[in-house]
């Protein structure tokens, strides 16, 4: 009798479905949709403050990648003027990032820094609009690449000009919540600019520097410590107690066994009691065995000399050395 293997067919569609998913599901990962404008500063003519590539201090803006995959910003939008973008329509005057440059490709978590001084030429991260221009609306947004949904829009208070602050997030987009649970996007005057890092700079306290305020001197936690082994020690020592009570039992035990097999073999044998003094020896035999009796000897010789001078085995002596008389 012969088999045939059945081999299954397959679906072309459910195989290029699992292929899609598998090779191109990954990229979608990098979701445009996860960036955020995160901070802005305008005045920015402190010689002490940030400055661009060529040494100039201009308005800069601070892109957050909020999510924990890499996302390239590249051919996306910045503009402080969004007409248009309800009809689906691209502005000309909207800024778009060129692509090819490795630093558009934001870490996760990471930040981007773009200078809003209306100069495009110095390069991609230089935009072709200045807020500081009497015309100039008072937020910036952040556009897909396909020009038809908005990412992000950032407004600002018209005091952020002449402030020598910069404004955002004081926890960065998406790190502050309410008692609800909701998410909550305070944006304030900073008091440090952070470009290129986190809005939230306070130092929190450690556990040890917690630690230090209630028990300077470590007496607490020496007595806990101590505690702690001596207490574990205690334990044990109850374990040992219990288990060494229990394990002496078990010689008493086999020896009233022993005996009273002894004692019925006996009875069988000999077809009578055991005496009384038979039964008490085997007992004591039968305990000295179990637990390991012994007889001490000190295993020390003592030698006693005689007090005479001669002794019955010199006087044998003399007369083996006697010599016969003849007669």
């Amino acid at each position: 009798m012969s088999y045939k293997l059945q081999v299954p067919s397959f679906n072309r569609s459910a195989v290029c479905f699992l292929l899609f998913a598998f090779y191109f599901l990954p990229c979608f990962a990098q979701q445009i949709t996860d960036l955020r404008i995160n901070e802005m500063f305008i005045n920015n003519e402190d010689e002490h403050n940030l400055a661009d590539e060529y040494g100039r201090h201009v308005p800069w803006i601070e892109i957050f990648n909020t999510s924990y995959n890499s996302v390239n910003i590249a051919e996306c939008y910045l503009t402080n003027d969004t007409s248009g973008l309800a009809q689906g329509i691209i502005s000309k005057e909207w800024y778009k990032i060129p692509k090819g440059d490795p630093k558009t490709l934001i870490s996760e978590r990471g930040f981007l820094i773009f200078y809003l001084d209306n100069s495009p030429t110095l390069g991609p991260f230089h935009t072709n609009f200045d807020p500081r221009e009497a015309s100039a609306s008072n937020y910036v947004a952040l556009i897909s690449s396909s020009g038809k949904k908005l990412i992000h829009l950032f407004d600002f208070p018209d005091a952020l000009r002449p402030s020598s602050q910069s404004y955002g997030y004081r926890y960065d987009y998406g790190e502050e919540t309410d008692e609800d649970g909701k998410i909550i996007y305070e944006k304030t005057f900073l008091a440090h600019f952070t470009p290129g890092s986190t809005n939230h700079h306070e130092q929190s306290e450690t556990k040890s520097d917690i630690m230090k305020q209630h028990d300077p001197i470590g007496m607490n936690m020496a007595i806990i410590a101590m505690s702690v082994v001596f207490g574990a020690l205690f334990i044990i020592y109850i374990i040992m107690k219990i288990f060494g009570k229990w394990s002496n039992r078990k010689p008493k035990k086999q020896l009233e066994t022993s005996t009273k097999e002894i004692t019925m073999q006996g009875k069988k044998e000999k077809g009578e009691d055991f005496d009384s003094e038979k039964l008490a020896a085997v007992t004591m035999a039968m305990h000295y065995y179990l637990n390991e009796y012994r007889d001490e000897e000190s295993e020390v010789i003592t030698i006693d000399m005689p007090s005479a001078r001669y002794s019955p085995w010199a006087q044998k002596n003399l007369v083996m050395k006697r010599v016969a008389r003849k007669r």
